[in-house]
């Protein structure tokens, strides 16, 4: 038996193409209280859903549609423009869940914990308790070293969060910030993006034990390749992934399939540090240029 399918769960995902923030209503319930541009549905148990999408702009009339899960997979919908310049909600990928999944607690409605954003860019051990709810709420961070201690009073009015931080010899870097922008924001890179929200390191090691489970390199190549289709990644989680694999050639053919799907794409040097040989460097850089 598939492991996938003993999973008693799905999971959808949406995304707005041209960057809309919206709401998403199933079955007549209201999924995320705050409008985004990316919205992902965990734990769902029905075959099928009715789905609305209200946007944020008025103007822009919502979408209805049908949509059907599948058990153990997550499955991508995009908001993008037909020919006739409407807006569709589309089919655009899917992606098994990991073996040991478990659907995270939903906190879309009446909250603001998704407004508020938190990395540690030297990957320490991080604890994070957080109690935010439409009035208020407060926020402790405190890494395995000790070496940051940080605790953030929210208030909520009028849909803006202010705070207040205290950090103490830290040598780990922070932000926290208002999530008033369309994608992440990574401490220190200021070059492009290839897409907006890389998958947080809870999920991101889960998809890597998934395909480091796998016996085969063509099973690994294939989870790789619909985990990374569903997600963004950051280039040092693509170096992870990469490295996976045993042989040379399927390292190179994963590299090139994740590029189009990396948050910091010119940080994408780092993956030549997994190759053997310098001609996968070279035909790796060459694939680059011309996607560009």
């Amino acid at each position: 038996t598939n492991a996938f399918s003993q999973i008693p769960y799905s999971s959808l995902s949406f995304f707005s193409e041209d960057g809309y923030p919206f709401t998403v209503i199933m079955n007549g319930l209201k999924k995320n209280s705050v409008a985004r541009t990316n919205v992902k549905i965990d734990g769902l148990t029905n075959t099928n859903y009715k789905v609305k999408i209200i946007f944020e702009d008025k103007t822009i009339p919502s979408i209805d549609k049908n949509i059907y899960t599948k058990p153990a997979m997550e499955v991508t919908y995009r908001i993008k423009k037909d020919k006739k310049g409407r807006n569709v909600l589309r089919y655009y990928s899917e992606a098994p869940l990991p073996y040991d999944y478990v659907p995270e607690e939903q906190v879309y409605q009446n909250d603001v914990t998704d407004n508020v954003i938190v990395t540690d860019d030297n990957n320490k051990g991080v604890h994070i308790d957080m109690n935010v709810n439409e009035t208020g709420g407060n926020i402790s961070i405190q890494t395995d070293d000790g070496g940051v201690n940080l605790n953030t009073n929210i208030n909520v009015n009028d849909a803006n969060v202010n705070y207040d931080a205290n950090v103490y010899e830290s040598e780990t870097h922070y932000v926290v910030t208002e999530e008033n922008t369309d994608h992440y924001v990574m401490q220190g890179y200021e070059g492009r993006i290839g897409c907006p929200w890389p998958m947080n390191r809870q999920n991101f090691q889960r998809a890597k034990q998934t395909i480091t489970n796998a016996d085969f390199s063509d099973d690994k190549q294939t989870i790789a390749k619909q985990i990374v289709n569903s997600n963004c990644l950051t280039a040092q989680q693509v170096k992870e992934i990469t490295g996976l694999f045993d042989f040379e050639k399927d390292k190179l053919e994963f590299a090139k399939f994740a590029y189009t799907h990396t948050y910091d794409i010119e940080n994408y040097f780092i993956i030549n540090d997994v190759f053997d040989f310098s001609s996968s460097i070279k035909e790796l850089n060459d694939y680059i240029n011309s996607v560009r």
